[in-house]
């Protein structure tokens, strides 16, 4: 074994300058790799490179849909069409339409014009215009459309057969109802938005033909509508007559009941006799009213007087005639005080002063006398003229409830003769209008633009069918590219790998593609520095010595889930690169049932880790030189029967043990994880391990279940190196079941692997 050259701390600042220099490409590169959104929302440059990546699918749908559009296209038969373009105006019907009773119907209406759209396809129609043309005998008429291919497929794939030249289907077709319905299967009604006009349309082989039906469809259509106004005149002409005769009758009898009736109830005027008994109640009403106050006014006083007595009552005291013999009582009453000081009462003169008083005081107690009986008298004539007026108002009002009892079939019998008498002018009025509106010729049908013989085929539209072709296919191989996009398991960017495995992405190495078939991949990196896999295999490397603490592991394994993944180029690459940075190398081969290294490196296999691991040899008599200064090598050997024992003895671990003091970075290509045991036997000795993953070609559950078996090896799995990145292989087909082949060698396999004897 070559000694140690260089130590890791004479070169701790070298490889901490190239570090750092190459930090700003892995900074570029990502972990995330190259095109990864990190806000994870949607990326249109994902479903772009889902696109690029089945781009000849898509152009190959394309023109498959473009190429059966052109065959579909010439084998279809040339249809012409034919228009006529109708003004219909809206006319509404007034046989029984009474102004004022009915509504007026809208300017336009939907179900008005909805109504001719259907007539114009009735079966009526189509018969009256197949007898006028005889199309009874027409072989262009009945002369069929070739199916198109997409009809003939429909048809391939239906359990309904499709109408052919056999003779039922000829002699079904020579029928009326045949032909009208061949008729109306090439009739469209399509009409102009917001107006009265509306295109009708008639496809058929021949160009003149379809010119000639349309035209006769818009005659016959006119004249059905003419004739049918014709009839409705008629016929209300004659519903008119006999209603007007019933009328008349009932107009007739009603009169005669309400004459009857007036003579025996002997009612002559019974509006007016109602009027002035009305005017009568009113009166008396007001008058009650007028009374009915003073009554309560002279209640009021009496009640008054009752209680107050005849002094304190308000009319005695507000009387002047009262007041005036009071105040002479106390002027005689005053003088009499003074001349009782002089005379006795006896004195002639005292006397006639208390007569004087004494007939004062007469006078004043007869005139509220009369007061009190005048209150009472009011009072009392008050109450007599309510009660009289009470007992008239009763008695108006019985006379106004007998009339109307009186004339309550009168006014019945009088509305039945109005009644009559107004639909009786009604109808006569109505018949008049028919009668004129029978003889206007009138239709408010007319024909805007004939229909011409057309110059160009309407269908089969050559350009409009590849237009469509192209979008069907750009949109069916857009729809396939991304149905194989998700039925395609496997790992296409560093997201996938992060997402499955939780790993980190150390390293993402882009697809190169070598001109010369003798070129060397693995040395691709080492011979063109500046190339874009050296630069990628730099940022692998700048990533390692970031991965831990005490930096670049010693002892690194490189693992793959399967065989073909680029594990033994990413080995001999990543080898180089530490070459590069100063450090000696040693590249153990330890894929002891398929190697590859030596014929990478077009090495010698004679002797190899196998040798040294049964014995007899030593690591220094096995360790070759590689292909630049620092790189050191060693072989996988003859092929061993027990590759698992081999690599799980003691000297295997002793032999790692005295190359991570030896080398600064010990590589290990290891052969693949699923289904072998070598795999986790190495990535437990080791130190680290790196999964080496292919993009479009490994699949989910393949590294899934590797880094599963990795992880029960308590293997310290450090990150994935996705390689290959930005191919164009989807993956598909590949051979799952890879380790039957993996281990089988044919006779010149056996010839170029010699094997050890067990």
């Amino acid at each position: 074994m070559k000694p140690e050259q260089n130590s890791p701390s004479s070169k701790s600042s070298l490889a901490l300058s190239e570090e750092r220099r190459e930090m700003s490409l892995y900074d570029r590169l990502q972990v995330g790799g190259l095109d990864e959104d990190d806000e994870g929302g949607l990326n249109i440059k994902e479903y772009w490179a889902v696109i690029v990546r089945h781009k000849f699918t898509i152009i190959l749908f394309v023109i498959i849909a473009l190429v059966a559009a052109a065959i579909s296209t010439s084998l279809q038969t040339p249809i012409y069409r034919s228009s006529v373009k109708l003004q219909i105006d809206r006319e509404a019907t007034r046989v029984v339409n009474f102004e004022g009773v009915t509504p007026r119907e809208a300017a336009y209406s939907y179900d008005f014009y909805e109504t001719q759209y259907q007539l114009l396809k009735s079966r009526g129609l189509a018969k009256r215009v197949v007898e006028q043309l005889g199309l009874e005998s027409s072989d262009q008429f009945k002369a069929k459309e070739k199916p198109s291919f997409f009809h003939e497929l429909k048809r391939f794939f239906s359990s309904v057969p499709a109408a052919d030249t056999s003779k039922d289907s000829t002699h079904s077709e020579s029928s009326t109802k045949g032909l009208e319905s061949l008729l109306l299967a090439n009739l469209s009604v399509t009409p102009v938005k917001n107006s009265r006009l509306v295109v009708v349309s008639y496809d058929s082989p021949n160009p003149e033909l379809a010119a000639r039906v349309v035209n006769a469809l818009a005659k016959s259509f006119i004249d059905t509508t003419m004739e049918r106004r014709f009839e409705n005149s008629s016929y209300a002409k004659e519903f008119l007559s006999d209603r007007i005769k019933q009328v008349r009758a009932n107009l007739e009898e009603s009169e005669r009941k309400l004459v009857e009736y007036a003579s025996q109830r002997e009612i002559v005027d019974l509006e007016s006799k109602q009027s002035i008994l009305m005017q009568k109640l009113e009166a008396l009403n007001s008058r009650l009213t007028e009374v009915e106050a003073d009554r309560i006014k002279a209640e009021s006083s009496y009640q008054e007087m009752q209680s107050s007595g005849a002094q304190g009552f308000d009319s005695v005291s507000d009387s002047e005639v009262i007041t005036t013999y009071k105040e002479k009582l106390a002027d005689l009453e005053a003088q009499y005080q003074d001349k009782l000081n002089i005379y006795k009462p006896g004195y002639p003169a005292m006397k006639r002063l208390q007569d004087q008083i004494s007939g004062l005081k007469r006078k004043i107690r007869q005139e509220t006398s009369d007061i009190q009986a005048s209150v009472k008298s009011r009072y009392q004539a008050a109450v007599r003229e309510q009660a009289m007026l009470q007992s008239r108002m009763a008695d108006v009002k019985g006379q106004i409830l007998e009339l109307q009892r009186k004339s309550t079939d009168y006014q019945a019998l009088k509305r039945d003769v109005e009644t009559n008498r107004e639909l009786y002018n009604g109808l006569l009025q109505r018949i008049k209008e028919v009668g004129v509106a029978a003889g206007v010729g009138s239709n408010n049908i007319s024909i805007i633009d004939k229909g011409e013989v057309p110059g160009a085929a309407y269908k089969p539209n050559l350009k409009r069918n590849l237009q469509i072709a192209l979008i069907v296919g750009l949109l069916g191989g857009i729809g396939l590219a991304f149905l194989f996009e998700h039925l395609d398991d496997t790992i296409k960017s560093s997201a996938d790998v992060e997402k499955i495995t939780g790993l980190p992405v150390i390293g993402v190495v882009p697809e190169v593609r070598l001109g010369d078939e003798s070129e060397s991949l693995a040395l691709k990196a080492y011979a063109e520095p500046k190339s874009a896999i050296a630069e990628a295999y730099r940022s692998c490397r700048t990533a390692l010595s970031f991965s831990s603490e005490s930096g670049t592991p010693r002892i690194l394994h490189i693992a793959s889930s399967i065989a073909g993944e680029g594990k033994t180029t990413s080995a001999i690459s990543l080898a180089l690169t530490y070459v590069q940075a100063g450090l000696n190398v040693l590249l153990v081969d330890c894929d002891l049932r398929n190697p590859s290294l030596h014929n990478e490196l077009a090495l010698s296999n004679e002797l190899g880790l196998t040798n040294y691991l049964v014995g007899g040899y030593k690591p220094s008599e096995i360790i070759q030189t590689g292909v630049v200064g620092g790189l050191y090598v060693m072989t996988s050997g003859p092929l061993p029967p027990n590759p698992a024992e081999l690599l799980g003895s003691g000297k295997m671990e002793s032999f790692l043990q005295i190359a991570s003091e030896k080398f600064d970075v010990v590589i290990l290509d290891g052969p693949p994880v699923l289904g072998l045991a070598d795999a986790l036997i190495l990535a437990n000795m080791a130190n680290a391990s790196i999964m080496v993953v292919d993009a479009g070609v490994t699949r989910n559950d393949m590294l899934k279940g590797s880094v599963q078996r990795l992880r029960q090896a308590h293997a310290h799995v450090l990150g994935a190196l996705l390689v290959k990145y930005g191919q164009g292989r989807s993956g598909y087909g590949y051979d799952y079941q890879y380790h039957y082949n993996y281990y089988s060698y044919d006779a010149e396999d056996a010839e170029e692997h010699p094997k050890l004897a067990s």
